[in-house]
Parts: structure tokens; C-alpha cells; sequence
């Protein structure tokens, strides 16, 4: 069985790649970055690499400089200097290109699968907050705020005739431990129509608050969530349009 120290010691992860493994090894060697990430990456990382530089001479970057005949002179140890910087340039280039951005790229959409399923959580656990606060009530509506810009559409809700009560669902960034909140709805003209104080995170880092529905008539609201103690100061705000059947 393949060791790393004998793997590294012999280039065995380049001369693969490079398809110079003798025969003889290769068997060898396959059996042994098909258990091992460490070989596995080395192997994916130098295929790039190989393929940045193949992409480099292909588009010319490199041609250019092993085919120029610098004439005799004095100048001749500067032009050295400036094909080898070439060189180096041209690597960095395949770096950035085969594996930075495709690392950047996967970075991108795994943030994205995370928002979406953080989002999707936050809905489930609403809905069972909902069901658990108020069970005497049948689909008691439930309004997941999230920031938005103002040529995005506001957060919705419909209230039906038998609704009485609405859940506010927020989730709230890092604050210092036992921080407790306000938030006020006010609607188009300033007027605040309700209130609600003494709000704490709950286990998922998120506020929940129960509104009379009988309070909110159909418009549009700005909701205004802010500090117990510095209520001055405005932490988040959202738009939210009510409807009504």
C-alpha cells in the first residue's frame, strides 16, 4: 500500500495527471486517492493547474514568449526577467480562472441553498408557533417579515371574516444576550396603529408577536422594529400590505 511520503517523494501525483506513471504503479496508486480527499484534492488541483497552463498557451500567452529570439546585449538578463514574469502571470491567470472562480462559484450557490432552506425553516417553525399560541383558532394567518427595497414587493396577508389574530414572524441578527424589543405598525400617513413591547428571541433566534387583526385595516403599513431600551433607534424596518376578503 501507497504511503503520502513515498507518493511525495516521487511526483506520483504529477506524473499521473501528466499520464507518465508507469504502468506498473498506476494500479497502485488508484487504489489509493480513490480512499484518500488529501491525494483526491492534490490530484484535482494539479489537473487545473495543467489546464490553466494548456488554456495559457492556447490563447497565446505563452507561445509569445518561447517563440521571441532575444537579440544579444545588454538587455538580455531583463528580457529573461520579463519572460519568466510572463510565465508567472500566465499561471495566475489559469489559477483564477480554473479554480479560484469555480471556488467562488460553488461558495455562491451554497450560500443561496442555505438562505433557501433557512427561509423554508423559518416558515415550518411559524406555522407550529402559530398552531401552539393560539389552537382555538383555525389558520391563524402567520407573516414572515424579511427586508426588502422599495421596488421589491412588500410582504402580503389576507385576512379572511373569522380571522382575530395575526403572527408576526421576525428573524433578528446577532444581538447581546436577553436584548428585548419593540416593534410598531404604522401606516401610510405615520399614524402607528399598534404596538407590541417586551419582545425576546425565541429558540430560533427569531420574534414572534401576536397582533389584533380588528386593528389592521387594508393598506399598506411600515413595520418598525427597534431596542426596548434606545427606541429611537430604528434596528430594521418592513413593508407590509393587508388585505382583506
Amino acid at each position: 500500500m501507497l504511503k503520502h511520503k513515498e507518493i511525495e517523494e516521487r511526483g506520483m501525483v504529477d506524473a499521473y495527471v501528466r499520464r507518465q506513471l508507469a504502468r506498473e504503479l498506476c494500479a497502485a496508486f488508484e487504489e489509493h486517492y480513490f480512499q484518500c480527499a488529501r491525494c483526491l484534492d492534490d490530484i484535482q488541483m494539479t489537473e487545473k493547474l495543467v489546464q490553466g497552463v494548456e488554456h495559457a498557451v492556447r490563447s497565446g500567452l505563452l507561445d509569445s514568449v518561447a517563440e521571441a529570439k532575444p537579440a544579444r546585449g545588454w538587455w538580455m538578463p531583463a528580457f529573461a526577467f520579463a519572460s519568466a514574469l510572463a510565465v508567472v502571470l500566465a499561471i495566475a491567470l489559469a489559477l483564477v480562472v480554473f479554480v479560484q472562480q469555480p471556488a467562488r462559484e460553488a461558495r455562491l450557490q451554497q450560500e443561496t441553498r442555505n438562505a433557501v432552506a433557512h427561509a423554508r425553516a423559518s416558515e415550518a417553525r411559524a406555522a407550529e408557533l402559530a398552531a401552539q399560541t393560539d389552537r382555538a383558532e383555525a389558520n391563524v394567518p402567520v407573516v414572515i417579515l424579511t427586508a426588502s427595497r422599495s421596488t421589491e414587493p412588500p410582504n402580503q396577508v389576507e385576512f379572511g371574516p373569522q380571522a382575530r389574530r395575526a403572527l408576526l414572524w421576525i428573524d433578528v441578527s446577532s444581538q447581546p444576550a436577553g436584548t428585548r424589543f419593540g416593534i410598531t405598525l404604522a401606516s401610510a400617513d405615520g399614524r402607528i396603529h399598534t404596538s407590541v413591547h417586551d419582545l425576546q428571541r425565541n429558540s430560533s433566534g427569531a420574534l414572534a408577536a401576536s397582533l389584533p387583526v380588528a386593528v389592521l385595516a387594508a393598506g399598506r403599513y411600515s413595520v418598525r422594529l427597534f431596542n426596548e431600551k434606545s427606541p429611537e433607534q430604528t434596528i430594521a424596518e418592513y413593508r407590509l400590505t393587508v388585505g382583506r376578503r
